[in-house]
């Protein structure tokens, strides 16, 4: 499984991020974000990936 992240503005889908399969996308997602290394921008996520821990995490 892979998860990724589309630029909106410049309509670009970044490099998939890998999600080992012992897990899955909602517990891959905060190293995700890490790697893609942005402060101060907004991200919308789709609602299965959305739980309330996630919110507080950046």
């Amino acid at each position: 499984m892979l998860v990724s992240a589309y630029l909106v503005e410049r309509g670009v889908i970044l490099d998939p991020y890998p999600v080992d399969r012992k897990t899955n996308e909602i517990k891959a997602l905060p190293a995700f974000i890490e790697q893609l290394a942005l402060k101060g921008v907004v991200i919308a996520l789709d609602a299965i990936s959305t739980p309330k821990k996630l919110s507080a995490h950046h």
